[in-house]
């Protein structure tokens, strides 16, 4: 079930697409009109690679492109929102935020390790269907290892190059090509700026048309190397080629696991409830001047339904992924006397919560 919302012409080229045969003959959310994008700077080609998943899928010949230089960094607001920003709007979030705490029954709520608040069952089962589908694929980081006699849990990231600027990836909740990417993301315990495009949004989408030249998600800016790309199995091997072990080192079960039509058929009970595909009226009237910070991995349930209306309200937030055995849990611990997820941190009104029910309640308060 993957949600449609890009019409094809007849008359019009239509875009190859790595994941031909999942994809509606009419329209399908990651591809649209070969658009001709207007670019400011000139554009180098990066050369894509053919990516045979070991599930068998037939996957094409990925696209891609450089840019001449990074142009983008995490704790930088987006220029045109930075003009679009007034002391006003500062003024309004905060009054909102004030105006939660006041009266929001979430807002004195104790965080609780793995408790399901009432009315919350068949959200958290829903979110949890993708990932028992997958095998908890994204649940543990990249070379995990547990010691019994310290009880302490460890992987290898450490090991690993990390970018210096965080990479960012335009894409929706409700995606399975997205996903995938999600999943290598948590895999790498890679900090990453996400860009909710849903179905309908008027904040990034146009910017990713502008950038890659047409409406395919997931795309990714790498500004670290320059480098822009399209398709979800391209993205995971330059993801694992710069960022993790190398792309010839994919784990066999990884690349079975975090197929498109497991990925596919776990995002179903979510989509069914009407989560994540299309942008909130209100959504992307009103800039976000800095990008929320998240700390999570794309396991959890509860990190779900945050993502989930984190997309719907088109709110940019940078991902802090912490799998079991990332060293960023016990910082988290260091810093909060607890480790929990999701947990965000708003430095537009200065929120920090724990909770996805009291999250998504904030969210929708100030942000709906």
């Amino acid at each position: 079930m993957v949600p449609s919302d890009v019409s094809v012409s007849a008359a019009s080229p239509v875009v190859r697409s790595a994941e031909p045969s999942m994809r509606p003959s009419r329209s399908c959310p990651r591809t649209g009109l070969a658009e001709k994008g207007t670019h400011a700077l000139p554009r180098r080609r990066v050369r894509g690679r053919v990516c045979d998943v070991a599930c068998g899928l037939g996957l094409g010949r990925g696209r891609s492109r450089g840019l001449a230089s990074p142009s983008v960094v995490v704790a930088a607001a987006e220029e045109p929102q930075e003009e679009q920003l007034t002391s006003g709007l500062s003024d309004e979030y905060a009054r909102k935020w004030e105006e939660w705490r006041n009266t929001s029954e979430w807002a004195g709520m104790e965080p609780a390790v793995y408790k399901i608040q009432e009315g919350q069952a068949l959200k958290v089962s829903s979110g949890a269907f993708g990932s028992i589908l997958t095998g908890f694929l994204g649940t543990f980081g990249h070379g995990y290892s547990f010691d019994i006699a310290s009880q302490k849990e460890t992987n290898k990231a450490s090991e690993l190059k990390r970018p210096e600027k965080a990479i960012e990836i335009y894409e929706f909740q409700g995606c399975p090509f997205c996903r995938k990417v999600r999943v290598a993301v948590s895999v790498l315990e890679l900090d990453v700026l996400f860009k909710p495009c849903p179905s309908g949004g008027t904040r990034w989408r146009p910017q990713a048309v502008e950038k890659g030249g047409k409406s395919q998600f997931p795309f990714m800016v790498d500004p670290n190397t320059g480098t822009e790309m399209y398709e979800s199995d391209e993205i995971v091997k330059y993801l694992f080629e710069n960022y993790g072990p190398g792309a010839e080192n994919i784990p066999l079960a990884f690349a079975i696991r975090n197929n498109l039509l497991l990925n596919g058929i776990g995002l179903i009970p979510r989509n069914l409830l009407g989560s994540a595909n299309k942008a909130r009226p209100s959504s992307g009237q009103k800039p976000v001047p800095k990008p929320l910070s998240l700390w999570g991995f794309e396991t959890s349930p509860f990190v779900v339904l945050v993502k989930e209306v984190l997309c719907e309200l088109e709110i940019p937030y940078t991902q802090y992924s912490c799998p079991r055995g990332s060293a960023k849990r016990q910082e988290l611990k260091q810093r909060k006397n607890r480790f929990q997820v999701p947990y965000i941190e708003d430095p537009n009104t200065g929120a920090e919560l724990f909770e996805s029910g009291a999250i998504v309640d904030y969210l929708t308060s100030v942000y709906g």
